[in-house]
Formats: structure tokens, C-alpha cells, sequence
């Protein structure tokens, strides 16, 4: 259930990491598609009263299904018709990840002084110290892996912290990075749902390794989209057929 901007770039890159995405809005179907047995992301890019219910919906279904569900609370703290739509899907069920940019992961833990213009954060007056803070508390409150995404990343599962610093900055210059993301990250924590931290981890890597990649390739922006949609199924492949060795060089993660 993603937002109405992002479907088909976020449909490409799940076919590219070798997923099998289906971009459905109905509620009503729900309960079917939790039997099979995959993810749900809930992306609120495009929120109404309509999807609002669709949301629920598809989070009950996936919920009693015992199917992950990963939250991504695209432009959070921009309104507050958003942050009560937060609170409304918090209220509604459980969800396995919440990823999102500092403003977005703010607005879910109801601590946030980042005021966002449209889908993007404002300027943070956060140190390292705060963000990992934050983050550590909200997934313990809510039980699941948080990811809050930027220049470095930070994740918990509650117990554990970490930051990875891997990426490109072509990615903040198109439309739907951030949203895609959360479609790798979902097919990763259904296909390890025993420590979703390290399926987030797995995902991120495979996602920001390749944007690194595209990055020595591309010439702009348009460049870059079908140069990153090569590498990630170009790594896909690598790390499937074994013949990926540098993750240890190429990965910046930081156990905090």
C-alpha cells in the first residue's frame, strides 16, 4: 500500500532485488493477500480518509496472517492530519519495521522539533547522541525495528543499535528512494523474519552498496535511476550466486 507517486519506481526496484511486489489500495482483498504469505508496507506518501481504512484493514489482515507489516510515515510532521493518521495506525495494530527520515521518525515517537516541508525534513539540530536515543526508545515502546534514515543511518531493534553510512547522494535527488527502500526492506524481514534488525541491515546494505555503485556510473539524476536499478539487481545477483566478497570493505556500520 504505497503512495500513488512512487508505485511503478518502487515496483522496478522490488523486481530488481527479486521480489514480486503487487501495488494494491483495496482493503477488501487484504485477508487474500495476507495468505500469501509475504509483507505489507503501509506508506502514507498520498493519505486519505479511504486509504486511511484501506490501511487498517491491511494491517489487521497481515497481522492475524502473522505477516510483517512495515510502517513508512512518509511527511509525518508536515501536517497534522498526518500525525493523526500516525496515531491511528499505532492504535490499530503491530507493526515489524518503521523506517523513516528524522521529521518522519519524530512524528511517530511524538518527540520531534524538525518541521517538515512536504515529504522532506528541515534542517536537525540533532546531535549522533539524540538520534540513537530516539530511535532505541521507539523500538523498544513499540516492540520492532526503527530505522531512521540520513546521511547515516540509524536502526534498533531495542537491544541492539547500529549506524551505517553507506549511500549515495543522487539518492535524495529523486522521487521515491526513500519509499522504495521500504519495499526492499519489507521483502527482506518476510523472507528472515527471525531477526528483523538483520534482514533491515541485509536490505539497507544491498539497497545504499548499490546507489554507490550507480553513483560512479551516472552523469545526473535521470542517469542515475536506470544505473541503480542495474546495480541492484546486478548485486542481487552477486550475492545470490556467491560471488559477492567485499562486504566487509564496502559496508560502514558502527555497533553503537
Amino acid at each position: 500500500m504505497t503512495n500513488t507517486v512512487v508505485q511503478n519506481f518502487a515496483a522496478n526496484v522490488c523486481l530488481a532485488t527479486g521480489s514480486s511486489p503487487i501495488m494494491s489500495m483495496n482493503g477488501k482483498e487484504a485477508g487474500d493477500l495476507a495468505k500469501l504469505g509475504g509483507a505489507l508496507v503501509i506508506n502514507m506518501g498520498t493519505v486519505t480518509s479511504d486509504t486511511l481504512d484501506a490501511y487498517v484493514a491491511g494491517m489487521k489482515a497481515y497481522n492475524e496472517a502473522g505477516n510483517p507489516v512495515l510502517l513508512d510515515p512518509v511527511g509525518g510532521g508536515a501536517t497534522s492530519l498526518r500525525r493523526q493518521t500516525i496515531q491511528t495506525l499505532l492504535r490499530a495494530g503491530f507493526f515489524s519495521v518503521i523506517k523513516g527520515n528524522e521529521g518522519e521518525i519524530g512524528a511517530v515517537a511524538g518527540t520531534t522539533d524538525v518541521q517538515q516541508r512536504g515529504v522532506d525534513s528541515g534542517p536537525s539540530f540533532s546531535t549522533a547522541a539524540q538520534k540513537i536515543a530516539m530511535v532505541r526508545s521507539l523500538a523498544e515502546t513499540q516492540r520492532c525495528v526503527v530505522l531512521m534514515t540520513g546521511a547515516t543511518d540509524y536502526l534498533s531493534d531495542g537491544d541492539r543499535t547500529l549506524s551505517i553510512s553507506n549511500g549515495s547522494h543522487w539518492l535524495g535527488r529523486i522521487t521515491g528512494s526513500g519509499c522504495a527502500l521500504g519495499s526492499v526492506i519489507a521483502s527482506y524481514v518476510a523472507l528472515h523474519r527471525s531477526d528483523k534488525l538483520v534482514a533491515t541491515v541485509a536490505a539497507l546494505l544491498h539497497y545504499e552498496i548499490a546507489a554507490e555503485r550507480a553513483e560512479k556510473l551516472c552523469h545526473g539524476p535521470g542517469s542515475f535511476i536506470p544505473a541503480f536499478l542495474d546495480q541492484l539487481y546486478l548485486l542481487g545477483t552477486e550475492i545470490r550466486d556467491g560471488k559477492y566478497d567485499n562486504i566487509g570493505y564496502d559496508a560502514r556500520i558502527e555497533w553503537l
